[in-house]
Formats: structure tokens, C-alpha cells, sequence
């Protein structure tokens, strides 16, 4: 094997785990309490493995693996349905990866966009986040710490989730333009 070849598989891995967490919330998406889904999403990195040397380096990974991760549910289902389980229509199946991979496929622009918002919030804003969602501690504590009342905190943080997320959805709109 040549150094090149161990530099794509290397990179198609690094890949492949990279987006792992998404292949695995699309494919439990397309099969809703289905018990099967841990298998779809085996076969589907077998698959992948299997037709490493289609995908170009450098191209959209994510796309490509989702498409084949839409295939292997779709033939997943034909053989349920053919065992006389039918567990989701496959025209209902059709329409809603229409409507999903938007949402997953931008994953990692949300979180671009959030570490970018954040960035730009007041040092005390940036506290009261970090102790409500990395602490682990009661927003009591933090009350008491601040010379606030928990009421204030309360109303404090669902103001910022607010403005964050106008913040975000205004910088995907603004990185959309860009694309």
C-alpha cells in the first residue's frame, strides 16, 4: 500500500468518525423505534468501507454518506415489508429525507455559528451560561453568588438562549449567502 493510499484511508476514517453521531441521529430518524437501527447503521459503515474508493477526498462526505445511509434504510424497510412488517411507508420515508438532512447536514455550521455568538457576549452572560449548562450547580448557588435573585437568573438566560438563537439563525442566513 502506498503513502498515499494510507493518507486517504486515514483521512476517509477520520471522516467517517467525524460524522458518525450524525449518520447515527439520521438513520434513527428515518426508523423511529425500530430496534434495527444500530444494524441499519453497521451496514451502512460497511457499505462505506466497502465504497471508500468512490468517495473524492475533499468532497462533501456527510451528503455522500447520508445518501447511502438513506439507501440502506430503504432496503432495510423493502425486506421488513416483505416479511410482512411495515413499519413506515417508503413514499412517507421519500418525503421526510426530503425535510431531515437540512437540519443535520448543517449541523456543523450551527456550531460555528454558536461558538461565534457567544463570543460575543458580555463576560457576566458568559458566566451565567457556562454555570447553568457546564456546572452542573443550582442556579440558587449562582443567585446567591451574584447578589441576584434565581427569578432574575431565570429570566436573564431565557433571554440570552433567545438572542443566541437569533444570533445564530442571523449568521447561518448571512454563511448561506456565502455558500
Amino acid at each position: 500500500m502506498s503513502s498515499s493510499d494510507q493518507q486517504n484511508d486515514l483521512a476517509f476514517v477520520g471522516l467517517l468518525t467525524k460524522h458518525q453521531a450524525d449518520l447515527w441521529a439520521y438513520v434513527i430518524t428515518l426508523m423511529p423505534g425500530d430496534s434495527e437501527a444500530a444494524d441499519v447503521l453497521q451496514k451502512v459503515n460497511m457499505v462505506l468501507w466497502k465504497k471508500q474508493g468512490d468517495f473524492e477526498i475533499g468532497t462533501n462526505f456527510r451528503a455522500w454518506s447520508f445518501s447511502i445511509a438513506r439507501f440502506e434504510v430503504l432496503a432495510h424497510l423493502k425486506k421488513r415489508k416483505r416479511e410482512g412488517i411495515v413499519l413506515m411507508d417508503e413514499e412517507l420515508l421519500e418525503t421526510v429525507t426530503e425535510e431531515i438532512p437540512d437540519s443535520l447536514l448543517s449541523s456543523d455550521l450551527r456550531l460555528d455559528a454558536l461558538e461565534h455568538c457567544l463570543k460575543k457576549l458580555r463576560p457576566q452572560d458568559r458566566k451565567l451560561l457556562d454555570h447553568r449548562y457546564k456546572s452542573g450547580l443550582s442556579l440558587a448557588r449562582f443567585a446567591s453568588e451574584a447578589g441576584r435573585s434565581v427569578s432574575s437568573l431565570s429570566v436573564t438566560l431565557h433571554r440570552l438562549r433567545a438572542a443566541l438563537r437569533e444570533c445564530v439563525n442571523r449568521r447561518l442566513s448571512e454563511k448561506g449567502a456565502e455558500l
